[in-house]
């Protein structure tokens, strides 16, 4: 179960002053509750009965739970999901996508980033932040991510997109949410690991103050890639340390994540949510999906009964105590 979280007079303080500023409480106390060192602990997943099946066999409930919308086939936001996910003491993190996931390829000029800066998707950009803005409670979107890659339509060099496209496209996405209140929308900026022959990462960062927390996405592929099985320092590390030298002092937390099957997989697992921890990252969020392969944490017992081990562990929030985990997710805002 989580830890009752103690608030120190200093965060009273803080709480108060910010009452009196009218900004949430949970911002206010966030310098307390992140200065502890908590991982959130989260999960991707195709729907809610995937996330009973993988929370049942870890024998964790996620304190994130992910999910995707494409703008072709979600118009409007899920308010049923996100209500759902609230009532499990977890916080979403919604994968938004400018494109058509169902038709997939990279070229679809209908969805170029120059549309979005035009205004095209105004209405649709609109309706979402109107709709966060009633929930009244914390929404995380990662808007377009895995933008350094070239296999998504809205990755520069492709479908039409130049050089600084999708920093316009980041910025004009987030003043329509200001524009509309949406003030409990926490912005995840999210490459996937940086590799040769990617965009670089600054070429499309919009700026540390544009978004609240950074996020990395990093898979071990083993015998499903050419380059074979990877460690977590052979992934992760040289990415994370250059999104703290974009955006000092935001939190960082890798918001895709799995393993290949082999009887490795279960050290693996737990090497991965160790390092993770062990680098101050503020969530691991696991794509718990059998997709290009068998990523799921839940898929054999071994593996599931691994990462039980470590996420219930001191260090680790899991899901239960909302207004910690708000306090969390908050840790970015300024």
């Amino acid at each position: 179960m989580p830890v009752a979280t103690r608030i120190t007079i200093a965060a009273v303080m803080c709480a108060i002053l910010a009452a009196m500023m009218g900004q949430p409480v949970a911002d206010a106390r966030t310098a307390g509750v992140a200065a502890r060192g908590q991982t959130l602990f989260g999960m991707n997943v195709p729907s809610l009965e995937q996330l009973d099946a993988s929370e049942s066999a870890v024998g964790a409930r996620a304190a994130i739970v992910g999910t995707f919308a494409d703008w072709a086939h979600s118009p409007d936001f899920p308010r049923g999901l996100v209500d759902a996910i609230g009532a499990r003491g977890a916080v979403p993190l919604i994968s938004w996508e400018p494109w058509d996931s169902w038709r997939g390829g990279v070229d679809q000029p209908r969805y170029a980033l120059r549309r979005i800066v035009a205004g095209s998707y105004d209405p649709l950009i609109d309706r979402w932040a109107t709709e966060i803005a009633r929930t009244r409670r914390p929404v995380m979107i990662r808007f377009a991510p895995e933008m350094n890659g070239d296999w998504r339509p809205w990755a520069t060099g492709v479908n039409g997109n130049r050089p600084g496209d999708y920093v316009a496209a980041w910025r004009h996405v987030r003043s329509r949410f200001s524009r509309a209140g949406a003030r409990d929308v926490v912005w995840v900026w999210n490459p996937v690991i940086a590799y040769d022959g990617s965009t670089p990462l600054r070429e499309l960062f919009p700026g540390p103050r544009e978004v609240d927390w950074m996020a990395v996405d990093g898979y071990n592929w083993g015998s499903a890639r050419p380059w074979g099985w990877q460690s977590y320092s052979d992934i992760f590390p040289p990415t994370v340390r250059a999104l703290e030298r974009l955006a000092p002092g935001r939190p960082v937390m890798i918001a895709e994540t799995g393993s290949a099957p082999d009887a490795r997989k279960p050290a693996w697992v737990a090497d991965a949510l160790r390092s993770a921890h062990a680098d101050r990252l503020g969530a691991v969020v696991w794509f718990e999906f059998d997709k290009e392969t068998e990523w799921r944490l839940g898929a054999d017992p071994a593996t599931a009964g691994t990462a039980g081990a470590v996420v219930r562990g001191p260090g680790w929030r899991r899901a239960g105590d909302l207004p910690a985990i708000a306090g969390l997710v908050h840790a970015g805002r300024r």
